[in-house]
């Protein structure tokens, strides 16, 4: 679609744009979008007013305008008008736009007869670039407040709290001029969960709406009139009033005195109106399929052999099979605010200098959605889906089935199945069920979607592709020629792929079908062709056929290869498996939490691997670009424990080629293919520190010290294009360490907090604490850093080593100067005055009212910079005022939220939505709770800690958790707080359980990564390096007996762990060997066997370490 196909209306800075079938496409003031969707072809607005008759106890509707209704549509100069008969009701709604607000004014007239209306709107409210980034982040820091007056009812105010690209703050108020009874402010309150099944918002069929503010991730306001007893015609007219800029939180609505005289000026003009052809679908095109549920009897047939059934009130909702597949049942998916989806990629590499093809499948009948072929913002081929609740239905690649004559939709299936290349759906309709899947190719990017009758019936199919070739659809067209049963796909020069990617194309293969090309046309009467239109297939009567998705960087249609799918999936489980070092936990006894260990370490390699090689999440879709923080923990952390130096050093080289050559700094993050000049240009106070610790650790395991002496190029921070200088790797650290010393704070040997460190949510909204505090967080992982970058280094050159140890020596003074002045760590310190330390963030802070922070007491101890004392006085701080029964959260206390406006920090004072970092369960950070947990000998406690955040059955851990996907990492245990004012007032109630906690963004995260590396590195505690095997394990009495296989020196291993032992030995191969004793500042315990000595026992297979350790507690 493009916008020769809309019907455009301008007043002043408001224009408002509908598409042919009278849907709203687009509601913009000055620059800003107001509305969230921009929708395709086939999709009516999810904006609507809805006409609602009250009836003998019954409820029914009809909306007003747009592709679901009957009206016709006309239009006048700045006006358009939908006319209609409803069940014997008459009725009108008027659009009209005039200075800074619009009004919809809907006239009704019947005889006896009781009705009301109700308006409902998506919300954006910020740059359009903004908007399109994210719509459920956007969502996320829009505040509403409702307020209530006697004769009109309640209004809406909605504000952006994050200020756009012109520092303005947009502000949107909606109301009436005659009185509303209810309202709701999200689209999981108007829609709700069950909208995926029934394809009709819940609230129609209620009497009310819920007159509660959810501060959630789909901004959508609704308004309720009052009931009028029609007898005759009446009036109801809505409004929205737009500002560019509204700086100060929300207190009162602008007057409604302002908002009339908008209203005479709109009623004041005569308008003639001109009927206009709409756009309408054909009467074969029906409502979505509905499914069948699968009997018991189906489910043992399908899937005779289950692992961790989940079930809720004695239903089954979901389990896993042998192969650690995962499958849900439509009855989990219905109680789901976040849907099931799944991302699958393509080949077998484990760097990134090959792109990948990826798709992201979700189980309501997205069977294909941002597919792509190396950058997964820029590169797209098919578009990506921007709501959670599959109200849009054009987006991604969707089927539609002919059954009885009729054209159906096939959303909800009655089970899907997730493999680690693939996804299945399971559609049970009459005598039949239809079995879609989509797979990924070991040998390249491939992507392969197979459709078949289970009966081999034939029907007639209908394909539709939502193709983009672009970072954005609808905006761009694209070149597609055909060629027998082949398609092929090319951007053309407005596209964001054109100018680094000229030859990207992608192909489209169909096999075992005969079938015509064609567009929306399909679906739509009076449809037109369009320059960017929905690619359908219309496919001829058939039992099965396959749509094969190839990617090429060259010029050339891609050969088609037929593939197995069981073939591939047994490829895939061998790739993974090998990725993995054969990784599986076993005991005698029965235990559950083994089951669920083994299966999550499968799982958690795969999202490792989407966040590595093609990162974006099932929320977070735009992506693309590694965080320099976080590319240097999750897969990073994961190869150190595989011992896969080889990817370790990929990054790395990619990592310093990101470097800035003015004065040694890294971006925030970075795009690592041709998109290079993507990057931020600044970053917080700990990024610095990143790759000195992953160096420091990549030596230590590797021995590689030639990798020092390699030429690496630098990035010039003007042009972010490579310079053609190049230095050693050595050098390239030895400019980290200068900019390091050259951003210390003023008299101190403190680094400067600059743009934030790890906590996003915390960063400086007062310039001032940028340049005079510190975090003491950083201050913990930059002394770890330096430490152990000077000792690897001491033998390559002594002298640079020595001047890290006087580095880390005199940070460690300062920080037991100005952090450890009193006997709790504070998260910050400000020293604005260098004569007076203002601790921030502790029991003594006036400013933020918050006590404790997490993050500085568990770095402190995985550094040791705590001495043991300190640490376990810290601990118990931590059981105390942080520990809650889904983790450890960030801070004791929320940040202070005021409307949204800022005064110390951005995020956590702007973001009206609590989840995520701001509700302060952040999954990251608690898995570094168990590192530390490791490093003081807390045994039960670094166990736990991992249980508790492993989604499988997680009721079964948490009692208070709602249900969540069972096989995607979740990046947050968010309390189900619908505001930050509930939040703040009833935090304590998530101490006991009594406020229940659901999931956050999931997959895109380092979080998978360092899961792993907490597990087998600290808490199994084997650790293999080119010099030593260290064994220093930290595992409960429960799991005496454990057998741990795991492959170390390139040899299968199985580990037999024996605890309780008064005198520590290892055997390799029933061979005791010699070791050295293992110990930090906190605990002993440990075994360091040498590895030249560890080889000599073993065998090519069937090999086995026996461990015999004493814990103490």
């Amino acid at each position: 679609m493009t916008k020769n196909q809309l019907i455009n209306l301008n007043e002043g800075e408001l224009t408002a744009q509908f598409k042919m079938s009278g849907d709203l496409f687009e509601l913009n003031a000055n620059g800003i979008m107001l509305n969230q969707l921009n929708l395709g072809a086939l999709d009516d607005s999810i904006m609507n007013l809805y006409l609602r008759k009250f009836e003998a106890g019954k409820i029914t509707c009809t909306p007003l305008i747009g592709l679901q209704s009957s009206s016709q549509l006309s239009q006048a100069e700045n006006k358009l008008r939908w006319n209609g008969i409803w069940e014997n009701i008459t009725y009108s709604v008027t659009f009209s736009l005039t200075g800074q607000s619009w009004f919809w004014e809907v006239e009704v007239e019947g005889q006896n007869v009781t009705v009301d209306i109700i308006y409902g709107q998506d919300l954006g409210v910020a740059d359009k670039g903004t908007v399109q980034s994210n719509e459920a982040y956007n969502s996320q820091y829009l505040d509403h407040v409702v307020t209530e007056s006697e004769e009109n009812g309640y209004t809406i105010c909605s504000r952006q709290n994050q200020a756009q690209s012109r520092g303005n703050y947009p502000y949107l108020q909606q109301g009436a001029l005659s009185k509303t009874v209810g309202y709701s402010t999200d689209g999981f309150q108007f829609f709700g969960k069950s909208y995926k099944i029934t394809n009709e918002p819940a609230i129609l069929t209620q009497k009310h709406l819920v007159n509660e503010v959810y501060q959630y991730e789909m901004a959508y306001s609704a308004l309720q009139s009052e009931q009028l007893e029609l007898k005759g015609k009446e009036s109801i007219v809505f409004y929205g009033y737009a500002a560019f800029d509204h700086p100060e939180s929300i207190t009162d609505p602008v007057a409604l005195k302002t908002i009339h005289e908008f209203w005479e000026k709109a009623r004041q003009t005569e308008d003639v109106f001109i009927n206009v052809e709409t756009v309408k679908k054909i009467v074969t095109i029906g409502e979505p399929v509905k499914t069948q549920t699968f009997s018991k009897t189906e489910i043992e047939s399908y899937f005779p052999e289950r692992l961790e059934e989940e079930y809720e009130s004695g239903k089954l909702l979901s389990f896993f099979t042998q192969e650690k597949a995962h499958i849900v049942l439509k009855e989990k998916e219905e109680m789901m605010e976040r849907p099931h989806g799944h991302i699958i990629i393509s080949g077998a590499q484990l760097s990134v200098d090959e792109p990948v093809l990826t798709t992201t499948a979700y189980m309501y009948g997205v069977f294909n959605s941002q597919v792509v072929l190396g950058n997964t913002s820029n590169n797209k081929f098919i578009s990506n889906v921007r709501n959670g609740l599959n109200i849009a239905k054009t987006a991604g690649q969707r089927l539609y089935v002919e059954i009885e004559g009729v054209f159906s939709l096939l959303t909800m299936p009655s089970a899907f199945e997730m493999g680690f290349n693939y996804a299945m759906w399971y559609y049970k309709i009459k005598d039949d069920v239809l079995k879609i899947r989509n797979y990924t190719t070991i040998e390249g990017p491939e992507l392969f979607l197979e459709v078949e009758s289970e009966k081999g019936k034939e029907y007639r199919f209908a394909l539709t592709n939502q193709v983009t070739m672009n970072e954005v659809e609808n905006t761009v067209p694209y070149s597609l020629s055909k060629k027998g049963n082949q398609l092929q796909f090319c951007s053309e020069k407005q596209s964001t792929m054109s100018e680094l990617y000229p030859e990207l194309n992608y192909t489209m293969t169909i096999e075992d079908v005969n079938f015509s090309l064609t567009d929306e046309r399909f679906f739509l009467e009076n449809g037109t062709a369009t320059v960017s239109p929905l690619v359908v297939l219309e496919m001829n009567e058939t039992s099965h056929f396959t749509v094969a998705i190839q990617g090429s960087l060259e010029n050339e249609n891609s050969k088609f290869i037929k593939r197995s799918f069981q073939e591939e999936v047994t490829k895939y489980t061998h790739h993974f498996r090998k990725v993995m070092n054969g990784f599986e936990l076993s005991i005698d006894s029965e235990n559950q939490a083994l089951d669920r260990v083994n299966i999550l370490a499968w799982w958690y390699t795969h999202n490792m691997l989407v966040h590595y090689l093609v990162p974006h999440g099932l929320e977070q879709y735009g992506g693309a670009a590694w965080g320099t923080r976080d590319v240097m923990q999750g897969p990073t952390e994961y190869f150190m424990a595989t011992q896969n130096y080889t990817s370790i050093k990929e990054i790395l080289r990619i990592l310093f080629a990101n470097q800035f050559a003015d004065d040694g700094n890294w971006p925030q993050w970075f795009m690592f293919d041709r998109y290079t000049h993507l990057k931020a240009e600044e970053s917080h106070g700990d990024i610095i520190v990143w790759p000195l610790k992953v160096m420091g650790d990549y030596l230590m395991a590797s021995n590689d010290y030639a990798f020092l002496d390699e030429l690496i190029v630098y990035t010039n921070r003007e042009t972010f294009d490579k310079t053609e200088q190049t230095a050693t790797v050595f050098e390239h650290i030895v400019k980290a360490i200068d900019y390091i010393q050259n951003h210390l704070l003023e008299g101190t040997n403190l680094p400067g907090y600059g743009d934030g460190d790890w906590d996003d949510t915390l960063q400086p909204y007062d310039s001032r604490l940028k340049s005079h505090m510190a975090s003491s967080w950083t201050v913990a992982l930059m002394y770890q850093s330096l430490k152990q970058l000077a000792e690897v280094l001491n033998s390559y050159n002594q002298e640079f080593s020595d001047k890290l140890k006087e580095m880390y020596q005199s940070l460690e003074a300062d920080y037991k100067e100005y952090m450890l002045s009193t006997d709790v760590i504070p998260g910050f310190v400000f020293m604005e005055d260098p004569n007076k330390i203002e601790l921030m963030i502790h029991p003594t802070d006036t400013r933020t009212g918050i006590n404790y922070r997490l993050l500085p007491m568990q770095q402190s101890m995985i550094a040791e910079l705590f001495t043991p004392e300190e640490a376990e006085q810290h601990y118990q701080l931590i059981k105390k005022e942080l520990s809650y029964p889904d983790g450890v959260r960030l801070m004791s206390e929320p940040a202070r939220y005021e409307g949204g406006v800022s005064t110390y920090f951005k995020r956590a004072e702007q973001a009206a939505n609590f989840g995520r970092e701001v509700g302060l369960q952040y999954v990251h950070a608690h898995i570094r709770f168990a590192e530390a947990m490791a490093k003081i000998g807390k045994r039960n406690e670094a166990w736990n800690a991992l249980s508790i955040v492993n989604p499988i059955n997680i009721k079964k851990v948490v009692p208070n958790a709602q249900l969540r996907q069972s096989n995607a990492y979740f990046s947050s245990s968010d309390g189900d707080f619908k505001t930050r004012y509930e939040a703040a007032e009833n935090f304590n109630k998530l101490k006991n359980g009594e406020v229940e906690v659901k999931g956050g963004w999931r997959i895109y995260s380092s979080g998978p990564g360092i899961y792993m590396n907490q597990l087998i590195a600290n808490i199994l505690g084997i650790r293999a390096t080119e010099a030593n095997l260290t064994i220093d394990p930290i595992l409960p009495d429960s799991l005496n007996g454990l057998e741990v296989t795991f492959e170390i020196y390139n040899k299968p291993v199985k580990f037999h762990y024996h605890m309780n032992n008064k005198t520590p030995y290892v055997e390799v191969n029933q061979k005791k060997i010699h070791t050295k004793d293992y110990s930090n500042r906190y605990r002993s315990g440990g075994l360091v066997l040498e590895k030249e000595e560890v080889e000599k026992h073993l065998k090519i297979k069937n090999n086995r370490i026996d461990i015999y350790i004493q814990q103490k507690d």
